[in-house]
């Protein structure tokens, strides 16, 4: 654990890199921090992204150098913009006209007690969902080894290949993983990792920036729980119960590790709470008649969305998918809604019927419309069958990842059973379905609930709280819908998972993490609910007790004792979300001595990779099998490899096919060395055939197994089951992995 303490001020340094870029912005108009600090990574993504492209058009190398001060810059602008901002609504102007600095700029002077204990005890619990999320990876794995997976080895040679070429654009920026060609492939969190990396610490980096996505996950979940209720219960059992969850952050951001997916996912529930809140205002604004004005006056939070969906896309693209997935009910719901009451107006009532109606198809045809471009579909036809109807009905309404079976998950799912069904009682209460008021209509004649919810983490202190139960409909259709997606996904194959699914390549572990947002804010209703009928019952007893002693008081039991007994009843029955499950899920694919089936490299190999930068030259090129260890070379040894990634796609074809298919036959076949000849290759590394997943290395790569070694190799190094080799057999090489700004970096990292 102490390596983790040493790459805390990288964690800082990301946090910060995360939040001020867009933090202010969104403060300038609107006064939630918590809201604010949930939505300004996307925002931050969304400027690595347009960073990403721009820069290799402007001529300009991804460096942090280069990078991180135009974040700052966004950083000082939304400062200014904030502090402008309350001037004029403080003043109806730009002058202090006495009014205190601190006051002036939306400082509150003195907060209160109350206003302070809440705010305590809301970061209270988002710190404690953070060390319950990040707890198995801190404790069980070494941040210096790498994922043992497939994904996440192309991840983190990607940021790799950004170090060295200098370029972070999803259009090509990766092209050394696929030996020279450009493909797209969405680079936001190549990119970003990026700029907190050097050669020799991008495994280092990596995994710190999935205890940051962690951090962002907690957050993101309270914001959104904190704009749909103003219940403190609710708020604060969201992050908590966010941080035990077992598809997202656990199988997401550990065992399954793919960055980019995860961190799409991670964003979504941050933007999506400001998407609410900007939502809410213009909903009252177009109620109280402001018309046109009303959309002017969100321009610059509208702004701020579509930064933060660029961010998103950046990220990776399922992730817009998801967003929409999430908010589709209740954008139509609000669509529907104005529509109705335009309906009701005359003169131009009947077209604004139209423009909405519109609207409205255009929320549903244009998503159909992507979904249906060829690059979404491409990623449909990703070769994953899906299983029966009876799988995707056990998966669907509690999804869960292929963890180890443990008694910690059985009691997790359990007490998620508990919470989800308590939360889907108090959301859809029957009786008070048809009697339910518009939403509109309490936007507009509930200011104070309005923007209390904007405002709850700083402001909301009645003591009836959980009186704001239940939440607004709409979260359990998107609970619904999501549910649907991940059963689809399990489900036999056909014509409409294929084109429903595309975005997530018909993964169902990938839309199980978003379908894990709305299964959090059912939840944490539930933990409301659980404890107000709690709190209701003691309030009865003890006034009882009080009118059977002839004390008329109205008294009301303390919540607190309630709270801080139903959150550790939780931890403890749930054995702290499965944590037996999520420590065994660490060590499959981090601990080398004990991997699964992914895992590619033992505790020797690992140790003779890194030696490798000083029992090659810098200009060494390492041919070997990339699912056998061989992809390490680059990010761990500092040394080119021929197939950089799992996968071998390099543009050299006809190159790849003679290695890969009869390098085994060097000794005989000229064109084999012909090959190694042109290349530049210097070295081999060998590995004895094995098992990965359900087929046999040598099935996929036949020619770099059975290589006689006994003549024409030179026995570099071992570690394991192991050999590093110098190739002697085709004569002298002009060694084809020259790098010489690599080479610079690693001998400075040396040093």
């Amino acid at each position: 654990m102490l390596a983790w303490w040493m790459l805390v001020p990288t964690l800082l340094a990301m946090m910060v890199a995360l939040v001020l870029p867009g933090f202010m912005w969104l403060r300038a108009g609107g006064r939630s921090s918590l809201v604010a600090v949930a939505a300004a990574p996307a925002f931050t993504f969304g400027l690595v992204t347009i960073m990403s492209v721009a820069y290799p058009l402007l001529d300009i190398e991804w460096e942090s150098s280069t990078a991180l001060p135009i974040l700052g810059l966004s950083a000082l602008g939304g400062a200014a913009a904030w502090s402008l901002s309350f001037f004029h609504r403080t003043n109806s102007g730009f002058s202090l006209r006495g009014v205190p600095l601190r006051e002036a700029i939306g400082v509150r002077v003195p907060i209160g007690g109350v206003q302070a204990a809440i705010r305590a005890t809301t970061w209270g619990a988002i710190a404690l969902g953070f060390l319950v999320a990040v707890w198995p990876l801190i404790a069980g794995a070494n941040p210096a080894n790498p994922v043992q997976q497939w994904d996440p080895t192309f991840h983190q040679n990607g940021v790799h290949a950004i170090l060295y070429g200098k370029n972070a654009s999803p259009f090509g920026g990766l092209h050394e993983l696929y030996g020279g060609r450009s493909v797209y492939y969405p680079t936001g969190w190549h990119a970003f990792v990026a700029l907190f990396a050097r050669y020799d610490s991008v495994v280092q980096a990596s995994n710190v920036s999935s205890l940051a996505l962690m951090a962002v996950w907690v957050i993101g979940l309270a914001a959104l729980v904190s704009v749909l209720t103003a219940s403190r219960s609710a708020i604060m059992a969201a992050p908590i119960i966010g941080g035990m969850l077992l598809n997202m952050p656990a199988d997401a951001l550990t065992m399954y590790n793919q960055w980019p997916n995860s961190t799409g996912t991670a964003l979504v529930p941050g933007l999506a709470a400001a998407a609410v809140v900007v939502g809410r205002r213009l909903a009252a604004d177009l109620r109280a008649g402001d018309g046109l004005r009303a959309f002017v006056r969100r321009i610059p939070q509208g702004i701020f969305l579509i930064i933060g969906a660029l961010g998103l896309v950046g990220a990776h693209p399922s992730a817009a998918f998801s967003l929409l997935a999430l908010l589709i009910a209740p954008l139509l719901a609000s669509i529907a809604s104005f529509a109705r009451r335009a309906l009701d107006r005359e003169g131009r009532g009947q077209l604004a019927v139209l423009a909405w109606g519109g609207l409205a198809l255009a929320v549903v045809a244009l998503p159909l419309l992507a979904l249906a471009s060829p690059k979404i579909q491409a990623m449909g036809k990703y070769p994953r069958n899906g299983s029966g109807w009876s799988e995707a009905f056990a998966h669907a309404f509690l999804p869960y990842p292929p963890f180890t079976s443990t008694s910690g998950i059985t009691q997790w799912t359990l007490v998620q059973l508990i919470l989800l069904i308590a939360g889907v009682a108090a959301t859809a209460r029957l009786h008070t379905l048809l009697s339910r008021p518009d939403p509109l209509e309490r936007a507009a004649e509930q200011a104070g609930l309005t923007e209390g919810t904007d405002t709850n983490e700083e402001d909301a202190a009645s003591s009836d709280e959980d009186k704001a139960l239940p939440l607004p409909f709409w979260p359990l259709i998107s609970y619904l819908i999501l549910a649907g997606l991940t059963g689809l996904a399990y489900s036999p194959d056909s014509a409409l998972r294929t084109y429903l699914l595309a975005p997530w390549y018909k993964d169902a572990r990938r839309i199980m993490g978003v379908e894990d947002i709305a299964l959090a804010v059912l939840m944490a209703v539930g933990v409301a609910a659980i404890i107000h009928a709690l709190h209701a019952a003691w309030t009865r007893s003890l006034q009882r007790i009080l009118a059977e002693r002839g004390v008329d008081d109205e008294v009301e039991a303390p919540r607190w004792p309630i709270q801080a007994g139903v959150g550790v009843l939780i931890l403890v029955l749930s054995s702290f979300g499965a944590i037996d499950a999520r420590h065994a899920a660490v060590a499959y694919v981090y601990d080398p001595a004990h991997l699964g089936k992914p895992g590619m490299a033992t505790t020797g190999e690992l140790a003779m990779l890194r030696r490798m930068q000083y029992t090659t030259a810098p200009d060494a090129l390492i041919l070997g099998d990339p699912i056998a260890g061989a992809a390490y070379s680059e990010m761990l040894g500092g040394r080119k490899a021929v197939f950089p990634q799992l996968s071998t796609v390099n543009a050299d074809g006809a190159s790849q096919k003679v290695l890969t298919q009869r390098f085994h036959d060097i000794a005989t076949d000229p064109e084999v060395c012909e090959v190694v000849q042109r290349l530049g290759i210097t070295h081999f590394y060998e590995e004895e055939d094995g098992a990965y997943y359900n087929f046999m290395r040598s099935a996929r790569n036949p020619g770099l197994y059975g290589v006689d070694t006994s003549v024409g190799f030179e026995l570099v190094d071992a570690g394991g089951t192991a050999k590093l080799w110098k190739i002697t057999a085709c004569g002298d090489v002009t060694p084809g992995g020259g790098r010489e700004a690599f080479a610079t970096g690693v001998s400075a990292n040396r040093d």
